[in-house]
């Protein structure tokens, strides 16, 4: 092969140089052209006005509502307002702001575009284009880049009055905003791409308008077409721009959408260049529509790969990182071994949670809520089982259509819902596969891995679908030999993990169908009536819970060698049965003294109160309201009590004794040693009868803690049983801190993530209306006059 001189080498570079530069120079001559004509339009100038108007109306609207609340709480609350936790204010203010903003603002994009190609022809300019050596990809690329250019400078506009919006939000979340800003650029550039093919497709504004408009919506609801069928499926969802800005409005920036960005943005600019092409070369029409596809064809098949799963790079900027797994959520996922994790999906035609469940709702199942575990876990299988029937002795169903049959109903909802019901299997046919007795017949997940299986449940409330805590409890129990299980002494009217009457335990413990059930969070309840604690193990802690009879010798023996061995425990006792298990707490150095704690107030009966968990108390585990303490956000945390008894107690027995539940010593506070009405008049303290007050503060739940057996024993003791029943909200702030804390906080596995820190204003109410007044109208009228000197100039010209 022949080797070129240096020289020619050199000279080839630079001419390719100057080519490239050459290039470059027309394209933008082109796009100054454009942006020129912008500046010289009065509907450019309109749109230009009307949307800094509507977007800073609803920006600043926002602000001013929120100082509002901000001035309103304060007066109302004082020092107890602890800020906006609930909405941190660089989403409630601008992050919903822009959201509102995108929403409108692709009717002012398609009045830009509406004559960006066919002004050429309709002015006869386009015979000079196609005569002239530009080709035709300058012309579409250059008219692209001014029409872009025009409406950056109206985002950038926008952009000005959050900068501004920025000093009076403490600490407010710059990386978010910049996240909000880059979805809201790109999302305008797919836009304007779209209007500029549109418009080389008619010779008409108001139809290329009305046509620009229409593709935009049928983009957005893309992702809903066809969603019913295999393999379409997938390439409708993938081409729909529905949430893909969304998604960095709420601060997540992933490849599979910038790429997604980039190429409907490619692909619209190759389709109007096609189509100006199209125009001179005397081909069959089919020769343009092969143009098409093959383009069409290109972008799906990049739009497919990068949305692979593995493929996909992830930046979270917001402050707490709200769009990633949570790190404890992390771990447990990085304890699998890499085996295929199987997850099969059973929607029941006549259960609830069916529209989540249903064929066309998979892509929004899969990438709704199992991406951001697949992020970190890509070898995951899933499958799909659909079926029809009804709870075992559920006749409801028959009640509402009297006179029909099982599969007659199943065919009207398979109507209702346009879905064929052949692919349903029927109840005998879905008992053959799967044993569903114990489950709620509604949508329900099965995962498995290696070779062991345990369900996940959906719920009957907005959110639908399990939490991080529900996720991770099903994998612990997948991998674990063992599950902890809380073993509730029965045979002596105890509470019941079993039952859900108002005074039982079962609403937190094994209700299914409930969020807040542990039994849903990876753990195991059991009831025992003959207690052999001979071989317990680490992973079972013993419950007695306010027994009403006496327990027998033999038990309270066994309960002790129990708590002698190192056994994990909690018990509960009430006001006036403290003799039934004051020989257990006596055995650990307690006594749940005579009488009932009261405390007089106007509003409710005496023995009811909130009792006051010490800080000792919130460190047991990371209950919600325990995390905001330790984090300073709330000032304190309260249990429900209803009847308690003060408890004493020593360290003389190894157990080191700290409270974690009391009750303030104050005047209207006392032990009530006589006989106590607590629905008629207030009881009045009475010395004579054997009340008493105490100097500190009455301790009604009590941590004891030793060292034995290498190993931590931890019991916790109430002296309310009611606390954490479900007619008193399962214990409140405790919520599941009892449980977790006696399992050494291996379950749930909690996600609390970083508490925000922009939840103040800094700003009042009278410059909020003040800068929402100059920046709504001052700044659009500078504007309007600005636009009628250039335009009279224009004209003078």
């Amino acid at each position: 092969m022949q080797k070129l001189p240096l020289w020619t080498m050199f000279s080839n570079n630079y001419l390719q140089i100057f080519l490239n530069s050459t290039v470059m120079r027309v394209i933008l001559n082109i796009a100054r052209a454009e942006l020129r004509y912008f500046f010289y339009s009065p509907v450019a100038w309109f749109i230009l006005i009307l949307f800094l108007m509507s977007g800073s109306g609803i920006v600043l609207g926002n602000l001013v509502n929120m100082v509002t609340q901000q001035e309103s709480l304060i007066e109302l609350q004082g020092d107890k307002f602890e800020g906006f936790m609930n909405s941190p204010l660089t989403t409630a203010i601008i992050g919903s702001s822009l959201g509102t903003v995108m929403t409108i603002f692709f009717t002012f994009i398609p009045l830009l575009t509406m004559g960006v190609i066919n002004r050429e022809y309709a002015g006869g300019t386009i015979r000079l284009l196609h005569s002239s050596p530009v080709r035709m990809r300058q012309v579409v690329i250059g008219k692209f880049i001014g029409v872009y250019a025009f409406v950056c400078m109206m985002i950038l506009l926008l952009a000005v009055i959050l900068f501004v919006l920025t000093f009076s939000v403490k600490n407010v979340e710059t990386p978010h905003i910049l996240s909000m800003l880059l979805g809201f650029f790109l999302l305008a550039a797919m836009y304007v791409a779209v209007g500029v093919f549109i418009s080389s497709l008619t010779a008409y504004p108001i139809v290329a308008a009305i046509g620009t408009f229409t593709v935009l919506t049928l983009f957005t609801a893309f992702g809903g077409i066809f969603q019913g069928y295999d393999y379409i499926r997938d390439i409708t969802y993938f081409l729909s721009s529905s949430g893909r800005a969304e998604v960095m409005l709420g601060g997540l920036i992933t490849t599979k959408d910038l790429i997604y960005f980039f190429s409907i943005i490619s692909l619209f600019l190759i389709f109007t260049i096609i189509k100006m092409k199209s125009v001179t070369e005397s081909k069959s029409w089919r020769i343009s529509a092969g143009r098409y596809l093959m383009a069409l064809a290109v972008t799906v098949v990049i739009l497919t790969v990068t949305s692979i799963h593995g493929f996909i790079g992830y930046w979270d900027v917001t402050r707490s990182k709200l769009n990633t797994l949570h790190p404890n959520t992390q771990a447990v996922i990085n304890k699998l071994d890499g085996s295929p994790l199987k997850v099969t999906l059973y929607t029941n035609l006549l259960g609830y949670n069916y529209s989540n469940g249903a064929p066309e709702a998979r892509n929004a199942y899969l990438w709704g809520f199992w991406s951001k575990y697949r992020r970190f876990y890509n070898n995951m299988e899933f499958n799909y089982v659909y079926y029809y029937d009804v709870d075992n002795g559920d006749s409801s169903i028959y009640k509402m259509y009297p006179g029909k049959t099982l599969k007659e109903i199943a065919e009207k909802y398979a109507e209702i819902y346009n879905t064929d019901l052949s692919i349903y299997k029927k109840p005998e046919e879905i008992s053959s596969i799967i044993d569903l007795r114990s489950e709620t017949k509604g949508l329900l997940m099965q995962v498995e891995y290696k070779g062991k299986k345990t369900f996940l449940r959906t719920y009957q409330d907005p959110s639908v679908f399990p939490n991080e805590m529900h996720v991770s409890g099903s994998l612990l129990r997948l991998m674990n030999d063992t599950t902890p299980t809380y073993k509730f002494l029965t045979g002596h009217y105890e509470r019941s993990p079993m039952k859900f009457g108002e005074r039982e335990y079962g609403g937190h413990t094994v209700n299914k169908g409930s969020r807040g059930a542990l039994i849903n969070m990876g753990l195991n309840f059991d009831t025992i009536s003959e207690p052999d604690f001979s071989g317990f193990t680490q992973d079972e802690v013993l419950v007695i819970s306010d027994p009403k009879t006496l327990l027998d010798k033999a038990i309270i023996d066994s309960v002790n060698k129990y708590i002698d061995g190192g056994g994990n425990a909690m018990f509960y006792t009430e006001p006036g049965k403290q003799f039934i298990m004051n020989p257990i707490l006596n055995h650990v150095g307690v006594n749940a003294d005579p009488g009932t704690m009261v405390k007089v107030n106007p509003h409710d009966m005496p023995h009811k109160f909130g009792g006051l968990i010490t800080k000792k108390g919130t460190e047991m585990a990371d209950e919600g309201k325990f995390f905001l303490f330790r984090n300073g956000i709330i000032k304190a945390c309260y249990t429900a009590i209803t009847g308690a008894s003060p408890l004493s107690y020593s360290d003389s027995t190894g157990f080191k004794t700290e409270p974690i539940t009391t009750l303030k010593n104050e005047k209207n506070t006392w032990v009530e040693r006589g006989v106590l009405v607590v629905d008629s008049a207030a009881p009045l303290f009475n010395a004579s009868e054997g009340d008493y007050r105490l100097d500190t503060p009455y301790p009604v739940g009590l941590q004891l803690t030793r060292k034995i057996n290498n190993k931590e024993q931890k019991i916790i003791i109430s002296s309310d049983a009611d606390m954490m029943s479900f007619g008193k909200g399962n214990g409140m702030d405790y919520g599941n801190a009892f449980y977790s804390y006696t399992v050494d906080n291996r379950y749930p596995v909690y996600h609390n993530f970083k508490v925000p820190t922009d939840i103040w204003l800094t700003i009042k109410k009278v410059p909020a209306q003040t800068l929402k007044t100059l920046l709504q109208y001052g700044l659009p009228a500078l504007l309007l006059v600005a636009g009628i000197v250039i335009l009279v100039r224009r004209k003078r010209k």
